[in-house]
């Protein structure tokens, strides 16, 4: 008995209804995903073998460039950004604008002193980065001078985000006592556990053996 061949046809697949939910995923991700803010200054950090990770979300960082300024930044983590500028703005009397707040809130690492605050966030474009190039930085304590306003931007920082990792990135050409200043800083408030961010580069391959 002769068998029967069954006619066979081409296979097709209608993908109109999977690009549509990949263009909708896209979009989505585009729409809420928020930009990382610009630095105010570029940093060249050193180098170092440690591979040890370190967040880029909930922290508190402190930029310093080459000539030993300082900027402090953090990010709005559950709203812990906002809740800081409140609470400065109204202990150290800012006077600032809901528009300057917002400036705060969304922008990068800030680095004037207090009497600057308000007209560094009311700024915008190059009257912005001139402000950025002729900064002193936040003040912290030398040594001659009880003013370290570094030490108020961790106190409000840390209260508004308890949970907060803090980062310290600084220039591979940052004079040292800076950087030890800072560490100061932090001790006095009883902050031991910081990291240092660094460049990674490969482990020396001719370690000298026992």
């Amino acid at each position: 008995m002769p068998k029967i061949k069954m006619k066979k046809g081409s296979v097709s697949l209608d993908m109109t209804a999977m690009c549509d939910v990949a263009f909708l995923l896209l979009t989505f991700f585009v729409l809420t995903a928020k930009a990382k803010p610009i630095e105010p200054v570029i940093v060249d950090t050193p180098s170092s073998v440690v591979e040890i990770p370190v967040k880029d979300i909930n922290v508190i960082q402190l930029l310093i460039d080459k000539e030993g300024r300082i900027f402090y930044g953090m990010d709005n983590f559950e709203g812990a950004k906002e809740r800081q500028i409140n609470e400065m703005d109204k202990k150290f009397n800012f006077g600032l604008t809901p528009a300057e707040k917002k400036s705060y809130i969304i922008g990068g690492p800030i680095g004037v002193p207090f009497g600057a605050v308000k007209t560094y966030l009311g700024a915008e474009g190059q009257e912005k980065s001139k402000m950025v190039e002729t900064t002193s930085g936040v003040p912290i304590d030398t040594g001659n001078t009880e003013i370290n306003q570094l030490k108020d931007w961790l106190v409000y920082g840390r209260a508004a985000n308890p949970k907060a990792s803090i980062t310290i990135k600084a220039d591979g050409s940052t004079p040292i006592n800076v950087i030890k200043l800072v560490m100061k800083t932090l001790k006095k408030q009883d902050v031991m556990n910081y990291s240092l961010i660094t460049n990674l580069e490969a482990m020396p391959t001719n370690l000298p053996t026992e």
